[in-house]
């Protein structure tokens, strides 16, 4: 068993050799999550025993762009439609939405200004836009972004990268000001992404890939505010992730970890069913209808293993 620190997380690596003695169990230091990388099928039911979750490492979240921003608008539930008409109205009233194709150097400054402002507030907050500027500039790669200004000053943007093998536009980074983030300014950002991508003529949008263990680099939260907004996620490596894999995990505890921490685990260990199923790990009841979505066979509760189902339901 190997413990490293993973931003801030705890995280033992196992073998499958391992799991029948436990190792983590005895640990004499602190371990927030035990993870087994890449599992053979021989060991599925020895993680499911000892209350693995067995899950794409990463999801990718991807939504196909229609033939317009009205009929994607039309799969939405209406509340989440209605959502974002009064985001983009609010925006409208006050903002000014300007599309920079290709990114410039001094557009990308001013956005990562405020990118590394929102980031620095996180907990466990990676400035990757900002240790990737160059990447961002030097031509290899062809990006374009949206900014909202408001009286001249930049209150949110977002950069998106044209991936024309993957017949795609990635929305990569995005950052709103803390008042424009409570009115869903990022809603209105995205939704401009996607009309310059279907202008372009690409097929998909997607939001990135991202660890499939939300409560650590990213919340509960994001995973519904993606749902409402009309994307569903997949294994990364059933769309365009070569290095995608698959791990299991066994959270042990919430210390480090928001609550809930959700995780979109395998529905079954059936040959080829690659469904996902929706597991909150929460020490305290969670309403589950709040992380119901189409694309997923269900959802679960998980407890941390160190808690019992008495401290549950107390």
């Amino acid at each position: 068993m190997d413990i490293v620190d993973h931003h801030g997380l705890s995280v033992a690596h196992v073998s499958p050799e391992e799991l029948a003695d436990r190792p983590w169990s005895a640990a004499h230091r602190h371990i927030d999550v035990v993870r087994a990388t890449a599992p053979p099928v021989e060991a599925y039911g020895a993680l499911a025993a000892a209350g693995f979750i067995r899950k794409p490492a990463f999801l990718s979240w991807t939504a196909e762009l229609g033939s317009g921003e009205d009929e994607f608008l039309s799969r939405l539930e209406t509340k989440a439609r209605q959502d974002i008409r009064r985001a983009r109205a609010r925006a409208e009233r006050t903002l000014t939405l300007e599309v920079h194709d290709p990114v410039g150097p001094e557009m990308l400054d001013r956005f990562l200004t405020l990118y590394r402002q929102r980031v620095d507030a996180m907990t466990y907050g990676i400035p990757i836009a900002f240790l990737q500027r160059e990447r961002l500039l030097d031509g290899r790669e062809k990006y374009f972004a949206v900014l909202a200004l408001q009286d001249g000053e930049l209150v949110g943007g977002c950069v998106a990268l044209e991936c024309p093998d993957q017949d795609a536009v990635r929305i990569r980074f995005s950052a709103v000001t803390e008042e424009w983030r409570r009115d869903s300014l990022a809603r209105t950002l995205y939704f401009a992404a996607m009309r310059t991508a279907r202008e372009k003529g690409y097929r998909w949008a997607t939001l990135g890939d991202e660890p499939n263990l939300y409560g650590h680099l990213t919340k509960a939260g994001l995973f519904r505010f993606k749902v409402r907004m009309g994307f569903r996620c997949v294994p990364s490596q059933d769309f365009h992730d070569p290095d995608g894999l698959d791990e299991a995990d066994l959270v042990l505890n919430l210390d480090r970890l928001c609550d809930p921490c959700l995780i979109l685990g395998y529905a079954s260990d059936a040959p080829g069913d690659r469904s996902l199923r929706a597991r909150l790990v929460t020490g305290a009841p969670t309403d589950l209808r709040a992380y119901a979505a189409p694309f997923l066979a269900g959802v679960g509760h998980a407890l941390p293993a160190g808690t019992s189902a008495r401290a549950m339901a107390s």
